[in-house]
């Protein structure tokens, strides 16, 4: 039976990159995000290039029904995933005192609340099925948290233990769990986050193409935590020696 991949925050960058990758590898695509244009745009460009099925279905993570809501759009069109990707993520520069309450709401909705209902429901089948494989996207951030993105560092981070132990759970049933942890990437993420990027972030910035081939090889390799390009495997491996206090320096001096 074909593999059949929900792809979470598909629309741009890192999501639409993986979707590209799999329906070159024959795998029928399942896109989800906000924006139904691109969305479409790009279903329309993968599925006769690729001979493969490619559907777009609009839905909106940062509310309290939008995971639920979209699991039961694919049951009710009969689609049962044996690939989740949890793409979908962001995060908002600010001292956390001074967020607003609605921005650290949507925050922890669709980086933490959304993804772990999505893994709960989906995961499910693929236990029953004893055969599927989920990709969380956490970020380099998780590892080395970030000032000025406190909420997001910690849902990332919360994204690493909660896999880790999931992997742990689901390894039986023949349902791989993997997390990649990428970088400063080349996306929308930092005009969507209000910030504007330090001349190191662009230095070593990452391609979402680069992130998307890195983390569908982990992937394939089972690979537990999967942190693409040379800088960030070096610093991850730093991270673990440094000083808690001294890490958070750094990174403040690294975003300014």
């Amino acid at each position: 039976m074909p593999d059949l991949a929900l792809i979470t925050g598909a629309s741009s960058g890192i999501g639409a990159e993986i979707a590209r990758i799999l329906a070159a590898q024959q795998t029928d695509l399942i896109l989800t995000a906000r924006r139904r244009d691109r969305l479409e745009t790009l279903a329309a460009e993968l599925a006769p290039q690729h001979n493969i099925s490619a559907i777009a279905i609009e839905n909106d993570l940062n509310t309290p029904d939008g995971a639920d809501r979209l699991v039961e759009e694919l049951a009710s069109r009969g689609l049962t995933p044996t690939m989740l990707i949890n793409n979908a993520g962001f995060g908002y520069f600010d001292q956390f005192v001074q967020q607003s309450r609605d921005d650290i709401e949507a925050l922890i909705q669709v980086n933490v609340r959304a993804l772990t209902i999505l893994c709960r429901r989906l995961g499910e089948k693929m236990a029953e099925r004893r055969h599927g494989a989920i990709l969380n996207v956490s970020s380099f951030a998780a590892i080395a948290p970030i000032p000025r993105y406190a909420v997001y560092s910690g849902a990332k981070a919360y994204v690493i233990a909660f896999s880790q132990a999931l992997r742990h759970e689901l390894a039986k049933k023949n349902v791989k769990v993997c997390v990649l942890c990428p970088g400063f990437t080349r996306t929308e993420f930092h005009e969507v986050s209000r910030h504007e990027k330090s001349s190191l972030m662009r230095a070593t910035e990452l391609t979402p193409q680069q992130v998307a081939r890195a983390g569908l090889r982990g992937l394939n390799r089972n690979q537990f935590l999967i942190v693409p390009g040379l800088w960030y495997k070096l610093n991850s491996l730093t991270a673990r020696f440094l000083p808690r206090p001294l890490m958070s320096r750094i990174s403040a001096a690294v975003v300014k």
